[in-house]
C-alpha cells in the first residue's frame, strides 16, 4: 500500500493529481464572510502533498504543467478579447492608465527591493506575482526562465530549483497580497471619509441617464425632414434609439410602413440620453408625454434578448442588417463570451452572440426569425477556434523577437503567445468571419481545467522545498510582498481620488482589477453592497492581466 501512494508512474501520478485538484476545489468552495480563495487552494494542497512525500513522474508533471499553462492563457485571452480594445474608450482609458501606473509602481518596487534585499530576482518575481495575485505571471516567470537560460522549458525536469523558488515565493506572498488589497480599500474609505450612500447616488447621477432607455415623443417641425421618408432619416442618424411609431392625427404607422413625414407628425421613440439631442435636432421639437395625448409608443415598444444562431451571419456588421430601417428594431447591447458590449453600427456579430434589442413586438419577432434565436443550435461546444488558436499561439510564442538593447532574441513563449492569439481571435474573429462562439460553460471548463493542472503540478513540484524556503526566507518574503502590494495600491488609490476625482466604488474595482484580485472585488461588492466595482474591474482586467504577464517575463529576462 505504501508503494501505491508513494511510488511513480502514470496511473499513480494521475491519482495524486486527482486528489490534489479535488481536495483543493472542495476547499475553494468554503467561504468566510462570503469570500473564498477559489482555485488557488489547489496550489496549497499540492504543496502539502509534495511536502508529505507524495511523488509523481517528473516528465508527466512537466507535460501537464505546460499543457495547463497553455490552456489557461489562451482561454483567458479568448474571453477578454471581445472587450480588450473597447476598454480603452472614454472613461476606460483613464482607468487603464491608472492600472498602468499601479503595475509600473509594483515593478519598480520589486526592483528596488531586489537591489536592497539580496534575494535572487526569480524569487522576487515570484513574490511580486503572489503579492499581485497574478497566477499567470508565476507560470510565465517559470517558463521564461528555463527558455532563456536553457533554451527549453523541459530543462525544469533536471533543474527544478529555480521553478520551486518562484512557486514557493508566490505561495508565501499570495495570502499577503489578498489581505493587503482589502486593507488598502478599507484605509482609503477612512482617509477620504467616504459616505457610501453619497457615492452610490453620484454613480446613479453619472451613469444612470446614460444606460436608461426613455420613451419620448417628437413633433416634426423641421422643414428639412418634411417630405422625406423615415427610412432615409434613420439611415443617416445612428445611435441607441428605436422609432416605435409615427402618428398622424388618428392614423399610426411603423417604420416598416416607411411613411413620408409631414409637418405635425409625432414620432415616438425609445432612446438613450445621448440620442435625445440628436433626434430633437432631426425632427424639430420634443413634446411632453402628457401634452402629446394618447400614444401607441408604450404599447408597441418592447425589450428582448435574441440569440444569433445562424452561422451565415458571422462577420456581418450590425448596420448592414438594416434592422432599424426594415423592422423598427435597434440593437443596444451585445453579450459575447460573458462580456457585455455596447452595440455600435460598425460592430461585427457572430454566431452565439446575444443581442439586446428594443422595438415593436412585431418587429422583434421578425428579427428573431432572421437571426435564428434557437438555443438548441448552440448546445454543441465549438472548440475548433480554441485548439486552432492554441496551435497558432504556440507558433507565435516560438518566433524570435530581437531588440537593439538586448543581446539575445526573446520569445513570447508558452504563456504570452497563446494569450496574445486568444485576444486577437476573440476580438477580430467575427470580422474575419471566424465563428469564435463556444458556450460560456465550455470555455470556463477548459480554463478551469488548465488552471487546476497548472496549480496542482506547480504545488507538487515545489512542495518538497516549501518548508525550507519558508524557514529561511518566509518572513522576508511576507514583508516584501506586503510592501509590493500595499504601497503601490495606496498611491494609485490616492492619485485616482485626488487627481482624477474617481468614485470610491470605481477605485475599488480599479484596484481589484489591476491586481486581478477577485477576492478584493468580492469584498468591495459585498461589504459595501454595490455591484459597480465589477464594472471598473471588467474595464481594466484585460489590459492589466496582459501587463502583469509581460512584466513578469521582462523581469526574468533581466537576470538571465
Amino acid at each position: 500500500m505504501y508503494d501505491f501512494f508513494f511510488s511513480s508512474g502514470t496511473g499513480h501520478s494521475l491519482m495524486v493529481l486527482s486528489f490534489v485538484i479535488g481536495i483543493g476545489l472542495i476547499l475553494g468552495t468554503i467561504k468566510i464572510k462570503g469570500v473564498s480563495l477559489g482555485s488557488i487552494w489547489v496550489l496549497f494542497v499540492g504543496i502539502v502533498f509534495g511536502a508529505l512525500g507524495f511523488k509523481a513522474d517528473s516528465l508527466f508533471l512537466h507535460f501537464l504543467k505546460e499543457f495547463g499553462l497553455v490552456l489557461f492563457m489562451f482561454t483567458i485571452g479568448f474571453q477578454v478579447g471581445p472587450s480588450f480594445f473597447s476598454s480603452f474608450r472614454k472613461d476606460g482609458l483613464k482607468l487603464n492608465l491608472m492600472a498602468l501606473l499601479l503595475i509600473s509602481l509594483i515593478v519598480c518596487t520589486t526592483l528596488l527591493l531586489w537591489q536592497v534585499s539580496g534575494l535572487p530576482l526569480p524569487d522576487m518575481v515570484g513574490t511580486m506575482s503572489g503579492a499581485s495575485t497574478n497566477t499567470p505571471g508565476m507560470g510565465t516567470a517559470q517558463q521564461t526562465w528555463y527558455d532563456a537560460a536553457y533554451g527549453t522549458f523541459l530543462a525544469e525536469v533536471d533543474d527544478p530549483d529555480t521553478s520551486s523558488a518562484i512557486a514557493n515565493s508566490f505561495a508565501i506572498a499570495y495570502p499577503v497580497g489578498l489581505v493587503a488589497a482589502v486593507l488598502v480599500i478599507m484605509l482609503l474609505k477612512v482617509i477620504f471619509r467616504v459616505d457610501l450612500r453619497k457615492e452610490a447616488r453620484a454613480l446613479v447621477a453619472a451613469a444612470g441617464e446614460e444606460d436608461r432607455l426613455q420613451s419620448l415623443v417628437f413633433e416634426v417641425t423641421n422643414p428639412a425632414v418634411c417630405g422625406r421618408r423615415i427610412s432615409e432619416l434613420l439611415a443617416k442618424f445612428e445611435g441607441r434609439y428605436s422609432v416605435t411609431a409615427i402618428e398622424r392625427g388618428a392614423d399610426s404607422f411603423t417604420v416598416v410602413d416607411d411613411p413620408v413625414l409631414e409637418a405635425g407628425d409625432r414620432v415616438c421613440a425609445d432612446l438613450s440620453s445621448e440620442s435625445r439631442m440628436m433626434l430633437r435636432l432631426c425632427f424639430g421639437k420634443e413634446i411632453e408625454t402628457e401634452a402629446a395625448g394618447p400614444s401607441v409608443s408604450h404599447s408597441l415598444a418592447a425589450t428582448h434578448s435574441i440569440m444569433v444562431t445562424k452561422s451565415s451571419l458571422t462577420g456581418k456588421k450590425i448596420k448592414d442588417l438594416h434592422l432599424d430601417r426594415d423592422y423598427g428594431v435597434t440593437v443596444v447591447r451585445i453579450l459575447r463570451s460573458g462580456v457585455e458590449l455596447v452595440a455600435l453600427g460598425d460592430m461585427y456579430i457572430q454566431m452565439g452572440d446575444g443581442l439586446k434589442v428594443i422595438g415593436s413586438e412585431e418587429g422583434i419577432k421578425k428579427v428573431s426569425d432572421l437571426l435564428g434565436n434557437k438555443s438548441s443550435e448552440l448546445e454543441k461546444p465549438n472548440l475548433i477556434p480554441v485548439f486552432i488558436g492554441i496551435g497558432l499561439g504556440l507558433i507565435l510564442g516560438a518566433v524570435p523577437i530581437s531588440f537593439p538593447v538586448m543581446g539575445n532574441a526573446i520569445h513570447f513563449g508558452l504563456a504570452a503567445g497563446p494569450l496574445i492569439l486568444g485576444i486577437i481571435i476573440g476580438h477580430f474573429g467575427p470580422k474575419w468571419k471566424i465563428s469564435t462562439y463556444t458556450s460560456t460553460s465550455s470555455l470556463r471548463m477548459v480554463r478551469e481545467i488548465g488552471l487546476c493542472l497548472l496549480l496542482s503540478t506547480v504545488g507538487l513540484g515545489a512542495g518538497g522545498a516549501f518548508i525550507p524556503s519558508l524557514a529561511s526566507n518566509g518572513l522576508r518574503i511576507m514583508l516584501y510582498s506586503a510592501i509590493i502590494a500595499f504601497v503601490p495600491m495606496l498611491i494609485t488609490g490616492l492619485v485616482a481620488r485626488l487627481a482624477l476625482k474617481q468614485n470610491f466604488y470605481t477605485i475599488c474595482g480599479l484596484l481589484s482589477g489591476a491586481t486581478t484580485n477577485p477576492v478584493a472585488l468580492d469584498f468591495s461588492s459585498q461589504a459595501y453592497r454595490n455591484i459597480h466595482p465589477g464594472v471598473a474591474y471588467a474595464a481594466v482586467y484585460p489590459f492589466a492581466l496582459f501587463l502583469q504577464i509581460l512584466s513578469a517575463q521582462l523581469l526574468i529576462l533581466l537576470c538571465v
